[in-house]
């Protein structure tokens, strides 16, 4: 059976779960929902000693709840974003690429915003929330206004013709040529601050915040740190090239990663050949982590601007606010510069949940992923569940941070699965070779124990949460 076809029949249907004290309708909170694109686990709110500059994102964890231990449910931007919205995995729905036409895998299946619009609420969205890539991304119906990514606006100024970095080609190795895209690019820009995408986007949802009438959902989609790496000079000089940090890189990593890793690591022939000949240009490379660190502390910015008007709308007593990433980020380790790989540093992810009523400052150290989030917002407004959602709810982890959980699970590709627990990650591909780190003795996943014996225990335990269903990939969508 056609797997979106039979999702468009089982989703219309809605079942109501009891929700104990949670609100009734006329009380129900507002939604603050806040997107970051490509923010990995270098930040200080996962560490005050790591080097990325995240001050705001540590506030809102002093606000709420962060889950430490937080993932994607896939390492890309269209697949997270559509399993998050829709509640429905990339095993389930298909939806393995960025190309990947997620409306026709899923035409019957009501996302989240639409959920919500359903039962009374405003809905606004502004800037990246689905993938950006052409209106096949897109649900329009689903808010009541939606400020288009700004990147596709024709007023909007881009850099001239050619990388602002001035590197159009990289010599490789072997001599050969590879070429540069324009994404892969980073210097202060625009030269007029208010022209920033980033600005465009939150400033249009502040104002939202300031005149929605209650209840709403107003979501906002911070670009940065996605490449390029374009901001402000203010955000670049807090990173000095003389002072900067660079990421911790075995030179030996992949000597003990499968074929099929070592294939997805070098899926993007320019990236990977960046990171791994990184010391042909040492000068170049810095300047690459340097504008990835200045970008993730402008976005950092933008979420601090949020939160400062929301505080003076007055209605944050009364709304819960979510801050997630779709995935994180190589700067390259495991000789790779981008996402796309089922390794800790490409799914790790900021993931914070504030709501009324539940006890500030709190960490998680439980694994959860994306998937959580559609069930547990609606859990916290007393909206009716629907039965399609493959997640579970994060509400008894608000409750007592150290509740059980049961594993992250990770797609990329058909087939390709990470399980995360609190103490292991097991990596298998579609073909059966197998990855396993003792991420607790081994934070950086240098070694790779699926060949050993005392191994086999806990990988046998671990691939018992490896989805069963394994759609067959959705058709790419016409940009």
């Amino acid at each position: 059976m056609n797997i979106g076809y039979f999702l468009g029949i089982c989703c219309s249907i809605a079942v109501a779960l009891p929700v104990g004290n949670l609100p009734a309708e006329g009380d129900r909170p507002n939604i603050l929902f806040i997107a970051i694109d490509d923010m990995n686990d270098w930040t200080t709110l996962f560490h005050k000693s790591n080097p990325i500059k995240t001050p705001h994102l540590e506030r809102l964890a002093d606000r709420g709840t962060f889950f430490a231990r937080g993932y994607c449910n896939s390492p890309a931007c269209n697949p997270s974003r559509a399993s998050l919205l829709s509640g429905v995995r990339p095993s389930t729905s298909g939806v393995y690429d960025n190309s990947s036409n997620w409306n026709k895998a899923m035409p019957g299946v009501t996302i989240l915003p639409q959920h919500f619009k359903n039962h009374g609420y405003k809905t606004y969205a502004s800037g990246k929330i689905f993938h950006h890539h052409g209106a096949a991304f897109f649900r329009y119906e689903a808010f009541d206004e939606y400020l288009e990514f700004p990147t596709r606006q024709p007023d909007r100024p881009m850099p001239p013709h050619g990388n602002m970095n001035g590197i159009e080609q990289w010599t490789r190795q072997d001599g050969r040529q590879s070429p540069v895209s324009r994404n892969f690019d980073w210097g202060v820009y625009p030269p007029d601050e208010d022209f920033h995408i980033d600005n465009r986007t939150v400033d249009w949802a502040i104002d939202r915040i300031e005149s929605a009438k209650e209840p709403f959902l107003i979501a906002t989609g911070i670009y940065r740190p996605h490449m390029p790496f374009f901001t402000p000079r203010k955000w670049y000089d807090q990173y000095p090239l003389d002072e900067l940090e660079n990421p911790v890189i075995k030179e030996d990593d992949l000597e003990d990663v499968p074929e099929s890793g070592i294939e997805m690591l070098r899926a993007r022939a320019f990236m990977s050949t960046f990171a791994a000949e990184k010391t042909r240009d040492p000068d170049i490379f810095d300047k690459a982590v340097r504008g990835y660190q200045a970008a993730s502390s402008f976005a950092d910015y933008k979420v601090g601007q949020l939160l400062d008007a929301l505080d003076a709308s007055g209605k944050a007593d009364n709304t819960i606010i979510v801050l997630w990433s779709d995935h994180g980020f190589h700067v390259g380790e495991k000789e790779h510069w981008e996402k796309f790989v089922l390794y800790e540093k490409a799914t790790h992810i900021p993931y914070i949940i504030v709501a009324p009523g539940f006890k500030k400052g709190q960490v998680s150290y439980r694994p959860v992923s994306l998937i959580d989030l559609y069930p547990t917002l609606v859990e916290l407004c007393g909206l009716p569940t629907p039965d399609h959602l493959e997640g579970e709810s994060l509400v008894p982890l608000l409750q007592n941070p150290k509740a059980k959980r049961n594993p992250a699970i990770i797609t990329y590709g058909r087939g390709n699965h990470a399980i995360r627990s609190d103490r292991y990650r097991y990596i298998r591909y579609a073909n059966g070779e197998e990855e396993f780190y003792h991420t607790e003795n081994d934070p950086h996943e240098w070694h790779n124990l699926a060949s050993h014996a005392s191994s086999r225990k806990i990988m046998d335990e671990m691939a018992k949460w490896i989805p069963e269903t394994n759609a067959q990939p959705i058709e790419a969508a016409q940009k």
